[in-house]
């Protein structure tokens, strides 16, 4: 996790560095209040299903939690980095996500609600062998 907090175009954000440096996600417009999973933080490691946050209508203005946007969305950013110029720079290179989003719709991880905290979490438990183990 690289990247957590407010902005004034994307509001509630998240934004992920690819554990080679390569590649960055980037998710904006979250829930107003509590936009992130309980305990989310900078620099924690997140692989595929975790649930980081919850989709909102946050941005587009100067003060958090105050807009005029009613539609509950995501916005979602795929940026290809091959030097740090890149990455802030004049040369971004962004990726039209939204194809491969339904490429992944099809291929998703089950979560389930837990009634009493509201917060979700993936159903199954899955091994990414490229992220450290933390209990070893």
């Amino acid at each position: 996790m690289e990247a957590l907090g407010w902005n004034r175009y994307g509001g509630w954000r998240i934004g992920i560095r690819s554990f080679d440096k390569k590649r960055y996600y980037y998710y904006a417009h979250l829930r107003q209040n509590r936009p992130y999973a309980e305990g989310l933080k900078e620099g924690d490691y997140v692989t595929a299903g975790d649930v980081i946050g919850y989709m909102g209508h946050t941005g587009y203005s100067d003060k958090e939690n105050v807009n005029n946007i009613k539609t509950v969305h995501l916005h979602v950013g795929l940026q290809l980095i091959f030097d740090e110029s890149q990455k802030d720079g004049n040369n971004e290179i962004w990726v039209d996500f939204y194809q491969l989003a339904g490429f992944l719709s099809g291929h998703r991880c089950e979560v389930e609600r837990d009634d009493f905290t509201k917060e979700w979490d993936r159903r199954y438990d899955m091994r990414d062998p490229v992220v450290p183990d933390d209990s070893e």
